[in-house]
């Protein structure tokens, strides 16, 4: 009779839990189906409840995460799925997207802190140790996988935000050499482009840069605010020095009207008759 008992509460285990883990699919896929960010990762997170081991869920949860700037969560859901497919080549390039993110940032507010840094000497310097991390998972990558074009590129940029330069420029080469995605051979050339510009290589740096905008207008700092996205097909190479410089104008002026704009009192409203 024991046995019989014993029996019966390890096959309904094993029902709920094969029920559990279809319904964890049912709500992964639908995750996939929605057109919402928000209600997308509100899908990937019931389905790890019923599933903790669902790792699709993990990775697709992360990207999510990694687009609106919850680098944290991106890292960790990044290292969940390396530790559940330690082979997975993707998770490893997209924790050190999101720890190289961390450590360089991205968008306005890191462009703003950047030339700060960079024109007055005042702003936040890079996370060297977000930086570190990265270079050890794009390291990884290139391990096992020599010919990955975009691991040598945002590696090369790594390792001139931590000042090794002979190293950003050799991975730099490697990644123009590889010819990968547009994106990031874009990217490769901006390095180099920021390399000759601090090197005082003025020709170098305006041929890289050049290069650089040809293949992608939206390489985030050379010049800043994107300026050359409509301006290159009016102005030669030789202006974007120019450029640049309407670009940091542009962002020392949207600072001010930022700053003006918070320290602003709402109008009080004010009680009619």
């Amino acid at each position: 009779m024991k046995r019989i008992v014993v029996a019966t509460s390890v096959c309904l285990f094993l029902t709920a839990a094969a029920a559990r883990a279809q319904d964890a699919v049912e709500l992964y896929n639908r995750g996939l189906r929605s057109s919402l960010a928000y209600k997308k990762i509100a899908y990937f997170t019931k389905a790890l409840q019923l599933n903790p081991n669902l790792a699709e869920a993990y990775e697709k949860r992360a990207i999510h995460y990694y687009f609106q700037e919850k680098l944290d969560k991106a890292i960790q859901d990044y290292t969940r799925v390396i530790e559940l497919k330690p082979d997975s080549l993707n998770a490893y390039l997209g924790r050190g997207l999101a720890c190289f993110k961390k450590g360089h940032g991205e968008g306005l507010i890191a462009e703003i802190n950047r030339l700060a840094l960079r024109y007055t000497g005042l702003g936040k310097p890079e996370d060297s140790k977000a930086l570190e991390r990265a270079i050890e998972d794009f390291s990884y990558v290139i391990e096992l996988n020599p010919r990955q074009a975009a691991a040598y590129s945002y590696r090369a940029e790594a390792y001139r935000l931590l000042g090794m330069i002979d190293e950003a420029i050799r991975d730099s080469t490697t990644a123009i050499q590889l010819r990968g995605d547009q994106k990031s051979t874009a990217y490769a050339y901006a390095t180099r482009a920021e390399i000759y510009r601090w090197l005082g290589q003025n020709e170098l740096y305006k041929a890289y840069l050049s290069e650089s905008v040809e293949l992608d207008p939206y390489t985030p700092d050379y010049p800043p605010l994107h300026v050359p996205l409509m301006l290159r097909y009016s102005v030669n190479i030789a202006s974007l020095k120019t450029v640049s410089w309407l670009g940091l104008l542009g962002i020392i002026i949207l600072t001010f009207v930022l700053i003006f704009k918070l320290t602003l009192r709402k109008p009080e409203k004010r009680d009619e008759g």
